[in-house]
């Protein structure tokens, strides 16, 4: 993994801490504390955006390389989620499975991330 790919790796998992940093603030504000609330919607946003970047970062140095399916899925997932949100906020409305779109490419992005770990396993046993 090139250097590049893995401060791309390494901004996907600090957005994730973000994101969990965000949500712990948030769900932990009182009713009258709006500055707690703006800030924890402030952290959000920025985990969003290195998870985001992260991801796609990460996904095209797998292009590039020797593991082109895991590159597709890294990027694939938060483009499609990406479009799918850009969608609903243009006003654009998604029928009652709509919701389960936005799920998919990231269960799909897992999916590969475990095949791809649990292949790489079996043949580093053998």
């Amino acid at each position: 993994m090139s250097r590049l790919q893995r401060v791309f790796a390494f901004a996907g998992l600090v957005g994730t801490g973000l994101c969990l940093l965000g949500t712990l603030l948030f769900t932990t504000a009182g009713p009258n504390e709006i500055g707690r609330e703006l800030t924890a919607f402030l952290i959000w946003a920025l985990s969003f955006l290195l998870i985001f970047f992260g991801l796609i970062g990460w996904g095209a140095g797998y292009v590039r390389s020797e593991k082109p399916r895991l590159g597709a899925a890294l990027i694939g997932a938060p483009a499609l989620t990406g479009v799918l949100f850009g969608l609903s906020l243009a006003g654009i409305e998604l029928p009652s499975m709509g919701r389960l779109l936005l799920i998919a490419p990231t269960s799909v992005m897992t999916l590969v991330v475990g095949y791809d770990l649990w292949t790489h396993q079996v043949s580093d046993d053998s």
